[in-house]
């Protein structure tokens, strides 16, 4: 029997050391005042970009602010240093790298993430996980993102197997729409909303380290893996 992983990437295998508010502000400050109004134009048209799988979220979204600020820059020189930024704030824990090392081994492994192409595959780059996943798949390449079904089958189609393993931090987006695909979710949260939440996942995690632990995982895919079969 073969079971194919799939790991989300924000939230799940990667965090953050700079909070995305002081992001911005390091990235506007040297072209203007980085004002509240100004943010939170960014976040919305930055996620509604990301959520209508469009090209360029982060341009699209400093679009947005330049029409409610006067910053000396172009949208298109905003988005660039900002994805800059984003990235040099990125972490990979030791831990999470190891839990991938460990399923890769043995078992067919990819990333499943929404987001801009570029950016998420910069951050797979940055850290080392791209060599060590036999499969990216990002909503901004794609033209569809989670929780739809579309893409959980996309992620099946390129690798497949007996059983499909989904790891993520978001209920709806990972959970849910991985469950109604036909995956058996693990969920990464300190603490799940309530007893459906963690009823809908085959394990609750407080971090992606604690697949680390013998139990970690559900069965079948507990230490030791069962072997590859290509």
């Amino acid at each position: 029997m073969t079971t194919a992983v799939h790991f989300d990437l924000d939230g799940t295998l990667c965090s953050y050391d700079v909070p995305f508010d002081e992001q911005f502000v390091r990235t506007v400050s040297p072209y203007g005042e980085p004002t509240d109004a100004a943010y939170e134009a960014y976040l919305e048209v930055l996620f509604d970009a990301i959520d209508r799988c469009e090209s360029e979220p982060y341009r699209r979204a400093f679009e947005a602010v330049l029409e409610i600020t006067d910053l000396d820059a172009t949208a298109a020189a905003l988005a660039r240093e900002h994805c800059e930024t984003e990235l040099e704030a990125s972490v990979v824990s030791d831990d999470a790298i190891r839990v991938v090392e460990r399923v890769a081994a043995t078992n067919p492994t990819g990333v499943l993430t929404n987001g801009a192409g570029d950016q998420q595959r910069a951050k797979l780059e940055r850290h080392e996980l791209a060599d060590l996943v036999e499969s990216v798949i990002v909503s901004g390449d794609v033209g569809v993102g989670k929780p739809n079904r579309r893409i959980f089958e996309r992620a099946m189609a390129a690798l497949p197997g007996d059983d499909q393993v989904y790891v993520g931090d978001s209920y709806e987006e990972d959970i849910v729409g991985a469950r109604s695909a036909g995956f058996r979710p693990i969920y990464v949260v300190d603490d799940p909303g309530g007893r459906n939440e963690a009823d809908a996942a085959d394990a609750v995690v407080s971090s992606v380290g604690d697949l680390l632990e013998p139990d970690g995982f559900p069965e079948p895919i507990r230490r030791p893996f069962e072997p590859r079969r290509d």
